[in-house]
């Protein structure tokens, strides 16, 4: 029993083409059952698919030693010698094998394969080159791998094959070069170090370049200073050493090291007071400290010595927008969008901008903050109140609004205008209105009646249903919902009798929403409506098991 299990994995084995497994397992079984002659033959096979003709022929002789009336250990000796290039010898094993089953085909294809006249030897692929491919270290275990096997097969059957292999398969260079002498992949590193080399050569010399051209360029902006007058260079020198403590102080700022970035910016001050940059950098340095009246103060002496006539466009625009920056850190919003226009005019700089409309935002939020007022608007809600009464529904509404800008979290409001909307029956207003208010209050119960009014008027029955279910939900008691409720439930069951134009124009309505058209594209509700028409009962058995259907179901049918 153990020997049957071993054979049948090692067929598996040879199925999936891992002849070196299946040769193992075939061993294993012939140890415990070296009397069957199939184990010997399958061995065989197996050697000879995984290029290993002589054991294959040492395997088949065994078979037949065991077994000499069975025709296919002869088809392997066959195969085996036919593999060796041992023609005749092979013919007279299949001839043999011919004798003991004249109706085997395999024995007879192989047996005309061989009687056929060969085809011209391709040089590439002759028994000498396979010979030094078998010979080479690394060649040899590429051969033991089968799917570069069946390659190299399909390369001797088209030579041209071997250029498009070698380009997909890196093994087959290797190939080239064991039979051609020629190492491609050698010659390709050889020229990628060259190139690399070529690279960093012109790398150098670019450099080189670099730094000759740098050299130069100093030696003709000394040559430039020392032609200069002495008051020239003093000012020179002054502005280089004032550019030092400038990178002193930058320094120290990027370190937050505030204190010694103020002393460098000061001290490059002193050394030249015309320069905009010492102050608009020092004033950087009070802002981050959250000192913004003297970041303001220092950008305003930065502007004032660009008034004297050290004019630079760029550096002044950057000392409007710091001391915008820093007003709108003091809720200065007005003198901030000034400070961030005069910066635009003179340098239209996009982060400016961007900056300017921040600002903007801020001063409408604070602006709106500022307006609320609950008791204002309680004030503006009781006036639209009285306006509806008196019928004049667009002067209500104009009061809510005003209600509303002075508390935008009331709920009541939301609801007092969506009413005013019904009647100007401006229904998809008014539900926006509901459903702003149901945000703010999800429990104000007023508001779903005044959702499932609307979805009434509408003719979106499912949903006033819905509304009328969530104000009940909060107050099971509600006579106003349970009443509406009722009113629903009568339209539908009038709507599924009257029929005519106003069903035609219920039903338009229903599939222009979005949630029925959700619905009717949903592959679970496509399924259950196919299963109607075919099993009414497991259909209905399908639905009652699923909520999602059932309410699906129950949408859909408020539809027709």
């Amino acid at each position: 029993e153990e020997a049957q299990v071993l054979k049948a994995n090692a067929a598996k084995a040879f199925k999936d083409k891992d002849f070196e497994k299946a040769i193992e397992l075939f061993k294993q079984a012939i140890e415990l059952t070296p009397t069957d002659h199939t184990l010997y033959g399958n061995t065989s096979a197996a050697y000879l698919n995984s290029n290993n003709p002589e054991e294959a022929l040492n395997f088949s002789e065994k078979c037949i030693e065991v077994n000499p009336d069975w025709s296919k250990g002869y088809q392997r000796r066959g195969q085996a010698l036919a593999a060796l290039n041992k023609t005749e010898e092979a013919k007279e094993a299949f001839n043999k094998g011919l004798e003991l089953d004249p109706s085997n085909t395999q024995i007879k294809s192989a047996l005309e394969n061989l009687s056929r006249p060969k085809a011209e030897e391709d040089p590439f692929f002759n028994a000498e080159n396979m010979a030094k491919l078998q010979a080479d270290p690394k060649v040899s275990g590429f051969l033991k791998d089968q799917d570069f096997m069946n390659k190299l097969n399909l390369c001797k059957q088209n030579p041209q094959m071997m250029m498009q292999l070698m380009q997909m398969d890196q093994r087959f260079q290797e190939v080239f070069r064991v039979v051609t002498g020629v190492d491609l992949m050698g010659m390709q590193e050889q020229q990628f170090q060259k190139q690399k080399e070529m690279e960093e050569l012109k790398k150098k010399k670019e450099e080189e370049a670099e730094l000759k051209k740098k050299q130069e360029e100093e030696q003709k902006k000394k040559e430039a200073e020392d032609s200069l007058p002495e008051e020239e260079k003093t000012k020179l020198a002054l502005q280089k050493q004032a550019n030092e403590e400038k990178d002193l102080g930058n320094a120290a700022y990027k370190a937050k090291d505030f204190s010694k970035a103020i002393e460098h910016y000061e001290k490059a001050i002193e050394i030249c007071p015309n320069e905009i940059t010492y102050y608009t950098n020092k004033a950087a340095v009070y802002f981050q400290k959250g000192e913004y009246d003297t970041c303001i103060e220092e950008c305003n002496k930065g502007i004032e010595v660009s008034k004297e006539g050290y004019y630079d466009y760029v550096k002044l625009a950057k000392a409007y927008a710091r001391k915008g920056n820093a007003l709108f850190k003091q809720n200065k919003y007005d003198e901030s969008i000034d400070c961030y226009k005069k910066a635009m005019l003179e340098h239209n700089d996009f982060s400016f901008k961007e900056a300017m409309r921040k600002v903007e935002k801020a001063k409408k939020k604070a602006e709106e903050e500022a307006y609320i007022d609950p008791e204002k608007a309680e004030e503006h809600r009781e006036a639209g109140n009285k306006l509806f009464k008196e019928g004049n529904f667009p002067g209500a509404i104009k009061e809510y609004d005003e209600g509303l800008r002075r508390d935008p979290k009331s709920a009541k409001i939301y609801s007092n205008r969506a009413f005013a909307y019904v009647k100007l029956l401006e229904f998809p207003t008014a539900l926006k209105d509901v459903e702003k208010g149901l945000e703010i209050d999800p429990n104000f119960v007023k508001l779903w009646i005044r959702k499932a009014n609307i979805h009434m008027g509408l003719k979106e029955f499912h949903k006033a249903l819905e509304a009328y279910d969530k104000g009940l939900k909060i107050d099971p008691e509600n006579q106003e919902c349970k009443t509406g409720k009722q009113k629903v439930m009568v339209a539908i069951s009038a709507g599924a009798t009257a029929g005519g134009a106003d069903d035609q124009e219920r039903m338009a309505h229903a599939m222009a929403d979005p949630e029925i058209q959700g619905l009717m594209k949903d592959y679970r509700v496509q399924s259950l409506l196919q299963e109607m028409q075919t099993d009414p009962m497991g259909a209905q058995q399908k639905m009652m098991g699923d909520p999602f259907l059932t309410d699906a179901v129950n949408k859909l049918l408020l539809q027709e």
